[in-house]
C-alpha cells in the first residue's frame, strides 16, 4: 500500500478499523481475504473535444490593446462564464456578431480584454472500483474532482460495502469518477465527459450489476446523462432506469433523494440527543462543507430549531453567533448564478473568518460534510463540541479518532451517519423496478426506521448490551466486550457480509 510522507495511505488507515473488527468477530480467514482488496479496479482514460476559451489578459499585457474596438457579441448565451474567470466561447458567438480581433485578443464590453485560447482534445484519468458484490450489485457514487486517485476510490468503494450492509440494503460497494475540475469546464463539456465515461463502462454497469449515483462534483443532471447513454438504443429502456440513482424525480428519481444523506445525518443526531435527553432546539451547530449533504443537514436541523453558527467550505468560512439564515445561505450558494464556485464566501448574512478559527468555535455539534481527512489530531485537539456527526466519507483520521476519544467527544461514524443516501437510492431502485413512485412521507418514514434501527444496534454493540426489542435484535452482533462506536459499526457490517459467504459457500 502507498505511503504518503512516511504516513499510512488513506486506504491503509481506513482498513485498520476493518482488521480490528475482523479480529473481534474472529472472521473466517478466507472471507477476510475476499474483503481486504476490491474485486476489480478499473482504470482508464476518457477524451473529449473542448471549446475555445477567452482568457483574461493580465494588467501588464493590456497596453498594446487599449485602443482595440469593442466587439458586440449579440447571442446572450454565447459566452459561458467559468469559475476561474475564463469564458467558454461557443460557436454561436459569431451569429450576427460584430467582432474585432487583434493578435488573438478581443475586447468584450463589460467583461474586459481576453486572449482567445484554442480548445481541442483533452484526456482525463477515470476510475471505477468494484469492491464487493456478495450481498448484491455494486453500488456507489461517481466523483468529479481534481484530486481523485486509486487509493481514494478503493477506500470509498470499501466504505460502500460496509455502508450497504449496515443499512441492510441488498447491494455491494463501488466508487468511481474522473480526475477533473468540473468548475473549469462548460456544461456541454461535462456532458460529453460523462457520456464518454459511460461509453467506456457500459459493459461493467447495469441495474443488477453496478449502479452509480451522485457524489462530490456530480448531481442529478450528470445521472440523467449517464442513464441516457446507457439506455440509448435499448428496446425496453424503461426497464433500465435503475442503472443509476439520484435522478431527477421527473425521470425516475425518488422523492426525498436529494436531501436523503442529510436527512440520515439528522436522524442519527436526533437519536444521539434523545438518549442524552438533550434538546436540538437552540443547539449550536458547525457545518463543514456546504454541498448537497451539508446544506440539506443545515436546512433540516434549522427547521428543528438548531442554530447553524458557522459554515466552512473550500473557498471560505462564515460565522454568525446568533445563527445564520440557512434559507438565504442556500440561495446564495446553490441558486445564485453569479456564485460560480458555489461557495459560502461573500454571503452578506455572516462574518468572514478563517478556517483555523472555525475549528475553535464553541458549539454542541460538528457536522463534517466535505472531503476526507479534515479532522486530524491537531484539529481534534481544538474542537469545542460534544458530538462529531460524520456527513462526509472518512472525515476523521485515525489520529483524530484517538484524540476525540481521549477528550470524550462522541462520534457518529460515517458508515451509519451518511447512509441515508444509499438507503434512499435503494428505494429509488425499487421504484424503478416496480415502475412506482412513492411519496416523500413514505420514503422518509422508511428511511427513519432503517437509520434509527441500525444505529441502535451499533450502540448496543459498542456498549456490549445484547437485547431484543420490537424493532431489532442486537444479540447476534455483540462481541462480549465494549468497543468504540466506529468499530461497532464495522462489526455489524462484517457480520452481515460474512454470513453470505459462510451460508452460500465459495464458487469454484
Amino acid at each position: 500500500m502507498a505511503v504518503r510522507n512516511g504516513k499510512k495511505s488513506f486506504y491503509e488507515e481506513a482498513m485498520e478499523t476493518f482488521h480490528r473488527a475482523a479480529d473481534l468477530i474472529q472472521m473466517n480467514p478466507r472471507v477476510r481475504m475476499e474483503l481486504e482488496e476490491p474485486d476489480f479496479e478499473h482504470i482508464f482514460y476518457v477524451t473529449v473535444e473542448t471549446r475555445d476559451r477567452l482568457v483574461p489578459l493580465e494588467t501588464d499585457e493590456l497596453k498594446p490593446f487599449r485602443d482595440l474596438p469593442p466587439s458586440d457579441v449579440k447571442a446572450a448565451d454565447a459566452l459561458e462564464p467559468l469559475a476561474d474567470g475564463k469564458y467558454v466561447l461557443h460557436r454561436r458567438a459569431l451569429l450576427k456578431a460584430d467582432i474585432t480581433i487583434r493578435q488573438g485578443v478581443i475586447n468584450i464590453p463589460g467583461k474586459g480584454f481576453f486572449r482567445i485560447e484554442k480548445g481541442g482534445p483533452r484526456k482525463f484519468k477515470a476510475y471505477r472500483i468494484q469492491h464487493n458484490q456478495v450481498r448484491g450489485p455494486y453500488k456507489g457514487g461517481i466523483r468529479y474532482h481534481k484530486e481523485c486517485s486509486l487509493d481514494l476510490f478503493k477506500t470509498l468503494a470499501a466504505d460502500m460495502t460496509w455502508k450497504t450492509a449496515i443499512s441492510e440494503v441488498p447491494f455491494g460497494g463501488a466508487k468511481g469518477g474522473i480526475r477533473i475540475d468540473p468548475f473549469a469546464y462548460s456544461k456541454e463539456e461535462m456532458e460529453h465527459v460523462t457520456l464518454r465515461y459511460v461509453y467506456k463502462l457500459k459493459n461493467l454497469m447495469g441495474p443488477f450489476l453496478d449502479i452509480p449515483a451522485p457524489d462530490v462534483g456530480t448531481n442529478g443532471e450528470i445521472m440523467a446523462y449517464m442513464m441516457r447513454q446507457f439506455t440509448d438504443g435499448e428496446r425496453e429502456h424503461h426497464k433500465l432506469r435503475g442503472v443509476v440513482t439520484g435522478k431527477d424525480v421527473r425521470i425516475g428519481g425518488s422523492e426525498g433523494r436529494v436531501k436523503a444523506t442529510g436527512q440520515g445525518v439528522v436522524y442519527c443526531i436526533e437519536e444521539w440527543a434523545r438518549e442524552r435527553k438533550l434538546e436540538l432546539k437552540g443547539a449550536r451547530v458547525l457545518i463543514q462543507g456546504f454541498g448537497n449533504v451539508g446544506s440539506a443537514t443545515a436546512e433540516i436541523l434549522s427547521a428543528l430549531g438548531a442554530k447553524i453558527v458557522a459554515v466552512n467550505d473550500v473557498n471560505g468560512t462564515i460565522q454568525r453567533d446568533a445563527g445564520l439564515d440557512v434559507a438565504a445561505l442556500v440561495h446564495h450558494v446553490h441558486q445564485n448564478p453569479q456564485n460560480l464556485r458555489r461557495t459560502v464566501a461573500g454571503f452578506p448574512g455572516g462574518t468572514a473568518i478563517s478556517k483555523d478559527d472555525f475549528w475553535g468555535i464553541d458549539a454542541d455539534i460538528l457536522v463534517p460534510a466535505a472531503l476526507g481527512e479534515e479532522i486530524d489530531g491537531p484539529v481534534a485537539e481544538r474542537l469545542k463540541v460534544k458530538l462529531v456527526a460524520e456527513g462526509a466519507n472518512g472525515p476523521t483520521t485515525r489520529e483524530g479518532d484517538r484524540v476525540l476519544g481521549a477528550r470524550g467527544i462522541e462520534v457518529i461514524p460515517d458508515i451509519i451517519c451518511n447512509a441515508g443516501g444509499v438507503t434512499v437510492s435503494y428505494y429509488e431502485w425499487l421504484q424503478n423496478q416496480r415502475l412506482e413512485h412513492w411519496s416523500e412521507a413514505e420514503v422518509n418514514g422508511r428511511l427513519e426506521q432503517a437509520i434509527k434501527k441500525n444505529y441502535a444496534i451499533i450502540r448496543d454493540i459498542a456498549r456490549n448490551r445484547p437485547q431484543r426489542t420490537p424493532l431489532y435484535d442486537s444479540r447476534p452482533y455483540c462481541v462480549g466486550q465494549t468497543v468504540d462506536v466506529r468499530t461497532a459499526a464495522m462489526i455489524l457490517a462484517l457480520k452481515r457480509i460474512e454470513a453470505h459467504y459462510l451460508i452460500e459457500g465459495f464458487s469454484q
